[in-house]
């Protein structure tokens, strides 16, 4: 029976995926002439701009989970971190967290760590990198007075984002807190309670990296939209607020696989005013295959450290 609701919240999450992307390519079909009207080309030096972007978030997502395990005093590479990271990263293209959650115990006991241990590691990676990205939504966005259908949620968004910041606060400030929060959820997997009293500068340090990783995700999503348009007029903060909120509430929408469907459709209703919603949808679909492509390069380089390893 568990495992036939498994198979159920697989099928119904890549189905809500493909709805809003049918949506958005109806959208782009019915309009096409808009399309091939429009001023499309690509600018190599800004496209390498953007690789060169989304290379360092990569990059320093890998070191922020390798501060985060150095916090249990356990000493790793970066090449031994990054390989870990974006190779469990593969299970969040099925529909839940978990199997992300099940990579991540197995590549990380190849470095003796213990399951116990990766395990709190990948509760400390949602709980510091998603409030790292919260403080840059309604700096980076601003009012959005462009865009009144979407105050509601924007609002709403705002509301929750300050609610899970003001909580990390205080579980980030207590001494123990964490410590605490993590076993309560290891509890819940049945598994040991670990000890976690990392230096304040440890702690520091993850938000720091997750901090800049989220920066770097912006800066490249900004130098995508000004490689494929021939002409922007969209700003390099709104734009990286835009790929910024799209991707966490692609994160935190657990039924969806890798966030498909929902991140495609934040961008599009946020470029929307800036480009029509024809174009926003294009925009946002050409940025998934061009993520895809980049996280299967980034998959290659993982396996490559095995090699670098021996």
């Amino acid at each position: 029976m568990a495992f036939s609701k498994k198979k159920i919240r697989v099928i119904l999450g890549w189905l809500v995926a493909v709805i809003i992307i049918y949506f958005i390519g109806r959208q782009i079909l019915t309009n096409r002439d808009e399309l091939q009207n429009w001023n499309w080309q690509i600018d190599w030096i800004q496209a390498i701009l953007s690789a060169m972007f989304l290379s360092a978030a990569y990059l320093c997502a890998a070191q922020a989970w390798r501060t985060i395990i150095a916090g249990f005093d356990h000493k790793i590479k970066l090449s031994e971190a990054f390989r870990v990271i974006y190779l469990a990263n593969l299970g969040r293209y099925i529909p839940g967290k978990i199997w992300q959650v099940f990579g991540m115990v197995g590549l990380a006991g190849e470095l003796n760590i213990p399951a116990t241990t990766s395990l709190a590691s990948f509760a400390l990676v949602q709980t510091y990198m998603l409030p790292a990205g919260f403080i840059f939504m309604p700096i980076l966005l601003g009012q959005l007075q462009a865009i009144d259908g979407i105050m509601l949620y924007r609002n709403a968004l705002y509301i929750f984002a300050t609610l899970v910041f003001i909580v990390f606060l205080v579980f980030f400030i207590r001494p123990g807190g964490l410590e605490w929060l993590l076993n309560k959820a290891l509890r819940l997997f049945k598994r040991q309670p670990v000890t976690y009293r990392p230096a304040f500068g440890n702690r520091v340090a993850i938000f720091v990296w997750y901090a800049v990783t989220w920066v770097f995700f912006g800066a490249a999503f900004h130098f995508f939209i000004e490689a494929i348009l021939e002409q922007s007029t969209i700003p390099l903060t709104y734009a990286a607020g835009i790929y910024i909120t799209a991707y966490i509430i692609g994160y935190i929408s657990f039924i969806s696989p890798g966030g498909l469907g929902f991140r495609e459709g934040v961008i599009s209703a946020l470029l929307a005013p800036f480009l029509g919603l024809t174009v926003a949808g294009s925009v946002a679909l050409i940025n998934r295959v061009y993520i895809t492509v980049a996280e299967g390069i980034i998959t290659l380089l993982a396996l490559l450290t095995y090699r670098l390893k021996k």
